[in-house]
């Protein structure tokens, strides 16, 4: 089969231009390319509110937009041929969409969809403040933590029990229906969050995967000049203090510390390089308070003064620009 071209919402501009208008994934869904599929959305307005919505899909490749909810899809029908590929900003994955094979959308990602086949979906989604009204009562993870059940497709008999008991819940709407919703979310909610988080340890290694190093790194890039504690980076990471101290140093074979500190240095070199900005204004830039510390640790690193390495590297680089030269 043909996987159409990239769809987006009615009037064609590109969904960073329109994210203020997707609040909510149902009205995405309902008011979007996804509109062309049969589908039915259900939800109730209890202490913790949640939309779901059935929906019968064939192929198709569509882009979803960022929006402040995370989106848990169940397939429960799909045909022999059906196969599903999604890129959330870390490159592609692939599976099959086999009923029961679950995937997680994490909240704030804005993510491409390409789906070969035809299957029938029942989709759940969370909005920011209700996990993070839920993860409140388990305070060593957070909502980030979800997007390792976002890697590739996972089998779960509880979630898929309790979803399909959620879906029905909101097709009575009754007084204890609401009740029994709240509760169901609860549990689901804790026990992805539990499931994330024994996600990154396996066979007894704390697990650090490239997206969350990345996303490490990125963080450590935007604040060098700034305090950079673990707790900070374990933040970022979407993970506890202590399982990203762990992980980091399995993944990296450093510690925190000591890799950042080859951060500043790289960023100091790069400043020596390309600009005539003073040692004190570069020291600062890159994160250390004293000029003194600065030189030390720029030796240690580099074998040079910050002065000396400058001097060499513009020498061999001027050299180079020379030995270019016609004639």
């Amino acid at each position: 089969m043909t996987v159409s071209k990239p769809m987006y919402p009615d009037d064609g501009r590109p969904l960073a231009d329109r994210q203020d208008r997707w609040q909510r994934y149902a009205d995405f869904y309902r008011d979007s390319a996804y509109a062309v599929f049969r589908q039915t959305h259900r939800g109730l307005e209890g202490q913790l509110p949640f939309r779901m919505i059935e929906v019968e899909q064939h192929d198709h490749d569509f882009t979803d937009p960022n929006v402040p909810e995370a989106v848990l899809a169940l397939p429960l029908v799909a045909s022999a041929d059906n196969c599903w590929s999604w890129d959330m900003g870390d490159g592609w994955k692939h599976g099959r969409a086999a009923p029961g094979n679950m995937l997680m959308l994490p909240a704030s990602v804005e993510s491409r969809w390409k789906v070969v086949g035809r299957r029938k979906l029942l989709l759940l989604a969370l909005p920011s403040d209700t996990i993070s009204q839920i993860s409140q009562q388990a305070p060593d993870c957070t909502h980030t933590s979800l997007q390792v059940l976002a890697q590739r497709t996972w089998r779960d008999r509880f979630v898929e029990r309790l979803m399909l008991r959620l879906w029905e819940a909101a097709r009575l709407a009754q007084t204890t229906d609401r009740l029994l919703a709240d509760g169901i979310l609860l549990a689901l909610v804790l026990h992805l969050l539990q499931r994330a988080q024994a996600d990154v340890v396996r066979d007894g290694k704390v697990i650090l995967p490239a997206w969350r190093l990345r996303r490490v790194t990125e963080f450590v890039d935007a604040h060098l000049g700034e305090r950079l504690s673990v707790s900070r980076l374990a933040a970022a990471a979407g993970l506890s203090e202590r399982h990203f101290a762990r992980a980091f140093r399995q993944e990296v074979g450093e510690t925190p510390h000591q890799w950042i500190m080859k951060r500043r240095i790289e960023r100091a070199t790069e400043w020596l390089a390309n600009s005539d900005t003073p040692l004190e204004q570069i020291a600062a830039q890159c994160g250390f308070v004293a000029i003194s510390h600065f030189g030390r640790m720029f030796k240690v690193v580099t074998g040079e003064t910050p002065r000396r390495w400058q001097d060499l590297h513009r020498g061999n680089e001027a050299d180079q620009d020379h030995a270019a030269r016609p004639g």
